[in-house]
């Protein structure tokens, strides 16, 4: 199976309108200040200008992407963009409202908040949670009402889903009421789920179009299929190296937003970088994994932690009244069985508590317990005293402990447990103090109401995923107000991953900001060394020595892509003319080869410029990138330093091949054979190559076919060759 991209028509020009919408749901922005307002103006418009032109009437096809930090404001931004879509002539938003019923429920209920707002605004918005077909006619009635409302739709994330909308959108009513009207789709975190999942098991068959593709993923190709006019914007805070390289292939944006954080933002900075007391960490016999150190008891940290909300509770909440409410959150692994574990163990410990503070004042418990948070207040306190900011004394605020305990609410929050799992509504309001227990589904995209005291001591084997860790992050967020009173437990080891992590952020979102064009920052991203330390993506040896050995073609004939493939070829063959050499004469002008030895940086580059824009090349193209970039940065052995570029045919016209207009592939070989008699005896193109390292064949092809539109363009494809040795170093 083939899963290929809509190609995208380059849009005509928009301005959009900041209109009546826009400007009702910014007069609600009262949080923010001037500055911010202005500043979410303009990148908003930004990103809708970009888009395509709701009312142009034309088949049309905009990606962009637009990425913000962890719980940075990414909801407040897209709700922003759907207003003013609104006002510009957008008839339908669609949400990918992450993969996770708690997701949908919340994206759900802050659109309706936000843009319905307590039904003032319903003559404008109509709001649908995961419509079916037997939903169209309602929908269909809401496009054409005099009001021209705008029809929000959240779907989940899930294939199903995804289908249902695609079905409708391909009915004849759909379309003689919607025509080309503009169609908007936000793709909330969209380096999760939207791109295929299939890569181990595909790491393990022989040849790259033998993969699979998650369902999902071609249920939003084949959404996107039906909708003639449409933006997919792509929203996420964690952009790492395969989404942008796959991105910059397979969902191709022509755009890019960095959001900015308002002023009160917490991140990553704040917490390893500027505030690094905020950080306790956990010791290692205390860290948690179900196989290597399977607790069988509450760690200390755990009642240390517990303690400490206590205490940030009575000091925010109770003493200096700047929040209502404050929450802790424990995660301790992503297995289920663990999140109940610590569960009871906090149930366990607060109801001790309790049983404990009901007694007198006077009875030894009573006073011991009260002594032990005394004992604490010190750590609670200390940021407060480093900065030379005021802070009660512990008599100021010990009265306040025993009823904030007995106000906690404990929540456990996993699917297995559909009382408080992913439909559980928490109810923040009504408590000054909050413990949630979970772990995946308080993980991506869950907001967790005023987190300040963070307990994860997952227990990390090898290296982490940067993008991964990133969205544990559920203690980043707008803090300002408590910041002194939140504390994050973590391992030593997954501390240093987060400090390693904020320079590698820091980095990419300069570069992003830095750079209009994605190709620049996928050079910058592939290239520098400064991100080796979170970027060296080493492949695994079922796709080296199955995929990445002997001869590998590619189909590089997209329309898209073959203008943009000359230029790239044209461009090292004119800056390397001087230095090509002659492979070997083999008389005729369609046997000569030359070939280059290029310096591997550079190779790494050609191939990022070269594109190809379905599925199995692109994934091919990709690992190569990978493979070059591991084998030169071997620090023990000898580290890769050049490839080869070998120009085939150099003198010749295109050579024909047969083409399929259906595939967008060759129907015949791309290699011409060997010749087994004659004056020049003639080995065959698969034997143009070197062993010493990996060579990449470039071919200039002319197409064979009867259709009017492709037949006799010429078009550059490439072959790479992988030499068994570096396969056999690679898994040795």
């Amino acid at each position: 199976m083939e899963v290929r991209i809509q190609k995208e028509n380059k849009p005509d020009s928009f301005t959009p309108v900041f209109g009546e919408r826009a400007t009702e749901l910014y007069s609600r922005f009262t949080k923010l200040s001037a500055e911010e307002l202005e500043t979410s103006k303009n990148e908003t418009i930004s990103i809708l200008s970009n888009c395509a032109d709701p009312k142009s009437g034309k088949p049309q096809s905009v990606t962009s992407l637009v990425v913000g930090y962890v719980q940075s404001g990414k909801t407040m931004s897209f709700t922003a963009l759907s207003a003013l879509a609104s006002d510009s002539g957008y008839r339908i938003i669609i949400y990918f409202a992450g993969n996770k019923n708690n997701l949908l429920e919340q994206t759900t209920k802050r659109l309706r908040k936000d843009l319905i707002n307590e039904g003032n605004n319903r003559k404008w918005y109509k709001l649908h949670q995961n419509p079916k077909l037997e939903d169209l006619d309602r929908i269909a009635n809401e496009l054409q009402m005099s009001t021209n409302p705008t029809v929000l739709i959240t779907v989940l994330k899930q294939h199903q889903h995804i289908k249902d909308i695609s079905d409708m959108f391909g009915t004849s009513r759909m379309k003689n009421v919607l025509k080309n009207d503009g169609v908007m789709i936000i793709d909330d975190e969209a380096d999760q789920a939207s791109l295929n999942g299939y890569a181990y098991k595909n790491s393990k068959s022989e040849e790259w179009e033998d993969d699979e593709y998650t369902t999902t993923y071609r249920r939003i190709t084949e959404l996107r299929s039906s909708l003639p006019n449409h933006s997919y914007i792509q929203y996420t805070a964690t952009p790492q190296g395969p989404l942008l390289i796959s991105i910059m292939d397979l969902l191709s944006p022509k755009h890019h937003t960095v959001l900015t954080p308002g002023k009160s933002y917490t991140g990553g900075k704040t917490f390893f970088k500027e505030n690094p007391g905020l950080i306790i960490e956990i010791p290692k016999e205390e860290t948690y994994h179900s196989k290597r150190n399977n607790l069988s008891q509450p760690p200390k940290t755990l009642i240390t932690a517990l303690q400490l909300h206590i205490l940030s509770v009575a000091v925010v909440v109770q003493y200096k009244e700047d929040e209502k409410f404050l929450s802790m959150m424990v995660h301790a692994d992503k297995e289920q069985d663990a999140s109940e574990k610590f569960h009871n163990w906090v149930s366990n410990i607060i109801n001790g508590w309790i049983t404990t503070f009901n007694l007198d004042k006077n009875d030894i418990a009573f006073r011991e317990l009260l002594s032990d948070f005394e004992n604490t207040y010190p750590m609670a306190i200390q940021e407060y005293k480093a900065k030379n900011i005021e802070y009660p004394v512990f008599s100021d605020i010990a009265s306040f402990i025993p009823d904030i305990i007995k106000d906690t609410n404990i929540e456990l929050i996993i699917s297995r447990n559909k009382k408080n799992g992913e439909n559980k509504e928490i109810p923040w309001n009504d408590y000054s103090s909050h413990i949630l227990v979970g772990a995946d589904m308080l993980n991506r995209g869950f907001t967790v109401e005023n987190l300040a005291t963070t307990y994860m001591p997952r227990y990390t084997i090898g290296k982490s995923n940067a993008d991964t860790i990133q969205q544990r992050c559920r203690f980043f967020g707008y803090k300002q107000k408590y910041l002194l009173s939140c504390r994050v437990f973590l391992p030593r080891d997954v501390r240093q991953e987060y400090t390693e992590y904020v320079d590698h952020e820091e980095e990419m979102r300069k570069w992003l900001k830095g750079n209009d064009s994605l190709e620049n920052v996928e050079h910058l991203l592939l290239t520098s060394p400064s991100l080796n330390a979170t970027r060296r993506n080493i492949l695994t040896k079922e796709v080296v020595i199955n995929k990445l050995n002997g001869w590998r073609k590619m189909n590089a004939f997209q329309t898209n892509s073959i203008e943009g493939n000359k230029n790239t070829v044209d461009t090292l063959f004119s800056k390397h003319e001087d230095d090509f050499k002659l492979y070997k004469k083999f008389g005729t002008d369609d046997r000569d080869h030359r070939y280059l030895k290029l310096d591997i940086d550079e190779v790494i580059q050609f191939l990022s410029d070269f594109r190809c824009q379905n599925m199995p090349d692109a994934a091919r193209k990709q690992a190569t990138v990978r493979y070059l970039k591991y084998l030169s940065s071997l620090e023990n052995g000898n580290p890769l330093k050049f490839a080869y570029i070998i120009q085939m045919a150099y003198k010749s016209e295109p050579r024909k091949r047969a083409f399929d207009t259906n595939t967008e592939r060759l129907s015949t070989y791309l290699f011409s054979g060997h010749s087994p008699s004659g004056k020049n005896v003639y080995p065959g193109d698969m034997k143009i190559c070197f062993e010493d390292s990996i060579c990449i064949q470039i071919h200039n092809i002319e197409l064979s076919c009867e259709s009017k539109k492709w037949k006799g363009k010429t078009a550059y494809t490439l072959a790479i060759y992988y030499p068994d040795d570096f396969a056999v170093n690679y898994v040795g």
